[in-house]
């Protein structure tokens, strides 16, 4: 199971599930990936500076929420395949 957040600037998590398909360049989220226990940190390349230290700090508190899990940040434009994968983009890679 995939929950999928976006992050305002008041470093609020707002759930949204439309981004567990795609991104947008515009915005920092959370996608906390249960099955494999990773809290990612996604940081849309357009997302102003406020939002990604915002994701930061949202990052920190999730560490906390969830102990056993690993919190990994990513920048737009270098995702690892498995991120790839969990959100659908994997054919991207072909």
């Amino acid at each position: 199971m995939v929950e999928s957040f976006e992050i305002d600037e008041q470093a609020r998590l707002i759930p949204a599930e439309e981004y567990a398909t795609h991104t947008d360049s515009h915005k920092v989220l959370v996608f906390v990936d249960h099955e494999n226990r990773i809290v990612y940190l996604w940081r849309g390349k357009k997302a102003t500076f406020m939002t990604k230290l915002m994701g930061t700090r949202v990052a920190a508190r999730l560490s906390h929420t969830y102990p056993d899990y690993h919190v990994r940040p990513i920048s737009e434009d270098n995702e690892p395949a498995a991120f790839l994968a969990l959100i659908g983009l994997d054919h991207a890679l072909d």
